[in-house]
């Protein structure tokens, strides 16, 4: 008989050199049960991927002489909390039997025979399991698991170090309590990717691409607490996504990426700020600004990759080039490096940040809003967009012409308003919004540009030959002369488009 669980546990990824430190954490705490078990699993699907579009998994499990088959539903992620509907039934050897499901949990239609002919084993993670039953003060029971061992897929491998922790009984508190005792362990972060996830991928020969974050999922029909959940929940997945892309390729465009969604969290702090929402004791938030803070660096850096790049195209016609190369090379190199960034993110105080956001949010949607709000999603929405671009649009337009001098202070303006339009956007029409914000992304790549002219600016002040010197700023003013002409159209465009959230329906 099918018996539906969900699974609610905080998953970490973790590195092996540091197990003692581990074992001597699990010592503090009450130990009811211990076991060290090998586990076999294979997951299967067919040759169409059928199951994964209907969002499920197939596992097949042994311990020990018994095998196990699993259908696991998509479930959710929040930060590195893991919420999983799943069905388990016991079977003879490793080949699945899908007819000893029962029939409630197929979508409508779903042949099951020939689903079950189609089957063919896809991937296979196999780990060294150390369980631990742990009885919390409040009697609360949690298990932890450390898995270590490997993912194999068409002849590809991937390791596996993990630490998962699984509230079996009690209070969901003491879960966060105990990760928070697992996040201050050497080299630790939380994991927002299962083991599946990460087989479909190398059987699939595919990589963590840096990923851009989008507008939130939003609808008119919310309440501002529903719209605030979403969002949190929206921008710790991309911040989460990139950093985990970050750590798997080194590619600096995930921090970039990253970084967006840091402001798209911070952005809506103010926002909801804004609306009466009260983050006083949230001690995330805290960390949610040492963190804007210790990846500050990241646009100088861009601004001197973005020179350097596809052979220093940008400035190719200045003269010493090569030199000026060496120049941004060492400017660079007095940013961080990745063993600074691979610190940064296993951080005790930035797994804590995702830790305190996720049980923050986890809490939110239990908490029952006793009044009526006296403000709709709409409206206020309305009026944060209408503020925050009227505002912008009158900076803008103080002067006829546009200069370096009144357009980069109104920069971080800028950004607050396009992470605004990404927080609210698709309350109202995402084309009309998306259209709206295409002059005000040309503006910004021009201000971006201007940066690069300013890094150049500042290394012509010190450059001692005269002559040279005079070259550089005369590039850079010819430079600036161009872009600002270019940014003067965009602005044209911009202040022409009509506020497309105030329009009046049909």
């Amino acid at each position: 008989m099918s018996i539906m669980e969900t699974e609610i546990e905080i998953k970490f990824f973790f590195n092996a050199h540091f197990a003692d430190e581990l074992l001597e954490e699990i010592s503090q705490h009450t130990v009811i049960s211990h076991k060290n078990q090998m586990l076999y699993n294979v997951y299967f699907e067919t040759p169409s991927r059928a199951l994964r579009a209907m969002d499920m998994g197939l596992r097949v499990r042994r311990i020990d002489e018994q095998c196990t088959q699993t259908i696991k539903t998509s479930g959710r992620v929040i930060g590195g909390l893991h919420q999983r509907p799943e069905y388990n039934e016991p079977i003879d050897g490793l080949q699945p039997e899908l007819a000893r499901f029962k029939s409630k949990i197929w979508p409508e239609n779903t042949n099951v025979k020939e689903l079950q002919e189609q089957l063919e084993p896809l991937f296979s993670t196999d780990f060294r399991r150390l369980h631990w039953l742990l009885e919390m003060q409040d009697g609360t029971l949690i298990e932890v698991a450390y898995d270590c061992g490997k993912i194999v897929a068409n002849q590809a491998e991937s390791e596996i170090c993990e630490i998962e922790l699984e509230l079996v009984k009690g209070d969901e508190a003491q879960l966060f309590i105990l990760a928070k005792d697992i996040a201050a362990l050497p080299q630790v972060r939380l994991g927002n990717v299962s083991k599946a996830q990460r087989g479909y991928m190398l059987t699939e020969g595919a990589h963590f691409e840096a990923k851009s974050i989008d507008l939130s999922d939003l609808t008119a029909g919310m309440t501002l607490q529903q719209a605030l959940s979403v969002n949190f929940q929206h921008g710790l997945k991309y911040l989460q996504y990139n950093e985990n892309c970050y750590l798997e390729s080194g590619d600096f465009s995930a921090l970039v990426e990253l970084q967006k969604s840091i402001m798209f969290l911070h952005q809506n702090i103010h926002l909801f700020k804004e609306a009466g929402i009260s983050f006083v004791g949230c001690s995330w938030v805290e960390d949610l600004q040492w963190l804007a803070r210790s990846f500050s660096w990241i646009d100088e850096r861009l601004v001197f990759r973005n020179l350097l790049e596809n052979k220093s195209y940008y400035i190719r016609k200045l003269p010493k080039l090569k030199h000026l190369q060496k120049r941004i090379r060492i400017a660079d190199q007095a940013l961080p490096n990745e063993e600074d960034i691979f610190n940064l993110l296993h951080n005790t105080r930035y797994c804590n940040f995702i830790l305190g956001l996720t049980e923050w949010l986890i809490q939110l949607e239990k908490t029952v809003q006793v009044n009526e709000e006296v403000i709709s999603l709409v409206t206020f929405s309305e009026g944060v967009l209408t503020e925050g671009w009227s505002k912008l649009i009158k900076l803008l337009s103080a002067d006829a012409l546009l200069s370096t001098e009144q357009l980069l202070p109104n920069q971080g303006l800028l950004i607050s308003n396009l992470m605004t339009e990404l927080s609210l956007g698709n309350v109202f029409d995402f084309e009309k919004c998306t259209k709206y914000c295409y002059p005000w992304l040309d503006i910004y790549q021009g201000m971006m540009e201007l940066s690069m002219l300013d890094a150049i600016y500042e290394l012509a002040a010190d450059e001692d030959e005269g002559e040279i010197q005079a070259e550089y700023f005369k590039w850079v003013k010819r430079k600036q002369d161009s872009l600002l002409s270019a940014i003067e159209q965009s602005k044209q465009r911009a202040v022409m488009n009509e506020m497309y959230w105030l329009e009046p329906e049909n």
